[in-house]
């Protein structure tokens, strides 16, 4: 796995310079503390942010043309 130490800065080298780390075992080699994983899916990332975001705006839409209709039915 490739990843970076989890441990705390003051207490192991490997934190502190943010090293990435390449083990099979998942342990950083100074303090055997697990890796954080590196975030390789930067696409993917961005294409959940955009589908993310067009729901957000469709549902918004959604709720205003409700809210318009009924304001017009109580008028």
């Amino acid at each position: 796995m490739t990843g970076y130490c989890s441990n705390s800065p003051l207490r192991c080298e490997n934190a502190r310079l943010m090293t990435m780390l390449t083990h099979d075992d998942n342990c950083c080699p100074e303090c055997g503390l697990s890796l954080v994983p590196v975030n390789n899916s930067s696409r993917s990332a961005y294409t959940e942010q955009n589908f993310l975001s067009l729901a957000l705006g469709l549902m918004v839409l959604l709720l205003l043309i409700l809210v318009y209709i009924d304001y017009a039915n109580f008028v």
